[in-house]
């Protein structure tokens, strides 16, 4: 029984230890109108091939107003590996469920709202950097929702080559890390 339980507990730390969290740049473009935002948390947790992708508490900024979404979340997609990192698809309908950030009561969400919704979510990543595109389509409304996510780990920092932003440059080091790594 003792070794049972041992085992177990072996397999849930191993299970943990497989989640990363990147620091992602978001940009978001509703008919035509692009927003940034600086830094969100995207959680990536692989377990035997397949993985959850996980962008909690994301919320519209426009134009100094936010409209608080909430959780976008799909489990179980197959990954596939090639040229060093791998690759997500996922293309169903799911249910944007309400955030948890402590800033919006639980009514101010609108994703729970809208019921299941179609996204088409692409994601590639390696343990240090993540780059994934999700397109939310909101039939309700008549438009897609574009989300652009570029991220790193926290073992390298958004600001690879230190010069004080967030550039171009910083990406094209984090693509030679990706390839290299």
């Amino acid at each position: 029984m003792k070794k049972a339980f041992a085992l177990f507990a072996a397999a849930c730390c191993a299970l943990a230890l497989s989640a990363t969290t990147y620091t992602c740049h978001i940009k978001v473009v509703v008919n035509g109108i692009v927003s940034e935002q600086d830094e969100v948390p995207v959680v990536v947790n692989e377990s035997n091939g397949t993985y959850d992708l996980s962008l909690n508490n994301f919320c519209l900024t426009s134009e100094g107003i936010t409209m608080p979404v909430g959780n976008i979340a799909v489990s179980g997609v197959e990954g596939i590996d090639e040229y060093g990192y791998t690759t997500i698809k996922f293309n169903a309908p799911i249910t944007i469920t309400a955030g948890n950030d402590g800033v919006h009561s639980q009514d101010e969400w609108i994703g729970p709202m809208l019921g299941e919704v179609p996204i088409d979510l692409t994601a590639r990543f390696i343990n240090s950097a993540l780059d994934a595109n999700i397109d939310i389509e909101l039939a309700v409304l008549g438009q897609t929702i574009g989300v652009s996510l570029f991220g790193v780990a926290p073992s390298i920092k958004g600001d690879v080559n230190e010069d004080g932003e967030v550039t171009i440059s910083d990406v094209n080091s984090v693509i030679d890390i990706i390839l290299n790594d």
